[in-house]
């Protein structure tokens, strides 16, 4: 569905009308049209950023070419999801270590001895991987990350047409847009702000899917990380 007839629902129940275009608006609600227009972006955004939704969640693969540490991120890059975890193709057990500060990935760089599989870090807007001590992966080395895109719209970070299709769900652009433009006005907003925080809750709740239930021992988790930065002396 479209950011325009998201915007036309929240136009009904704001002043009884809905516009006919946000970015192409004319006759007497053309103010109106331009301010959810101004506010359609900033809702989506906000939508987005309250969670690691599966919808705007992609795969990013870097590979190695022998000499290199850093590497452009994705163009669409936001950000990396909240538990994020950098896959090693080679490696297929263990998981790159994120650098936890800089102090840190400084001491990587030029103490630390080669590890399995190795260390990352975001810094400078690009993705910098090594296996320790500065040595960049082997040329055809594969390491995978998962990201969230800013791709709001359908291959856009921004609406800019009234045919712009919204990525998640369009009722809570909707009610986004009411709570907000009311807020903008200084009328009351909280019931509307409530209902459009249970909306998002609901949403975020679907978006996580079902949960499985595993029995049994495990003798290494998955998500566990290798204690030691390096290898231990003799």
């Amino acid at each position: 569905m479209s950011v325009l007839s998201a915007a036309q629902s929240a136009g009904i129940r704001l002043i009884g009308e809905k516009p006919i275009s946000l970015f192409a608006p004319t006759g007497a609600n053309v103010r109106f049209a331009n301010e959810l227009a101004d506010l359609a972006t900033e809702t989506a955004t906000d939508i987005a950023k309250q969670h690691d939704w599966r919808a705007l969640t992609k795969l990013n693969t870097i590979t190695g070419d022998g000499s290199s540490l850093a590497f452009d991120l994705p163009s669409d890059y936001d950000r990396m999801p909240l538990k994020a975890e950098v896959y090693s193709a080679t490696w297929n057990q263990w998981r790159y270590n994120g650098a936890k500060d800089l102090d840190q990935w400084n001491d990587i760089l030029n103490f630390f001895g080669t590890g399995i599989p190795g260390w990352w870090i975001i810094l400078g807007g690009q993705f910098q991987i090594t296996q320790g001590a500065g040595v960049a992966l082997p040329v055809g080395t594969n390491a995978r990350f998962y990201y969230i895109s800013n791709q709001i719209a359908e291959g856009k970070k921004a609406f800019t047409a009234d045919t712009d299709a919204f990525v998640l769900d369009e009722r809570l652009l909707m009610l986004g847009l009411i709570w907000r433009w009311r807020a903008q006005k200084r009328q009351e907003y909280g019931e509307d702000m409530k209902n459009y925080e249970l909306a998002l809750e609901k949403e975020i709740a679907r978006d996580k899917g079902s949960r499985l239930l595993v029995t049994g021992p495990q003798r290494f988790p998955a998500n566990v990380s290798n204690p030691y930065p390096g290898a231990l002396g003799q």
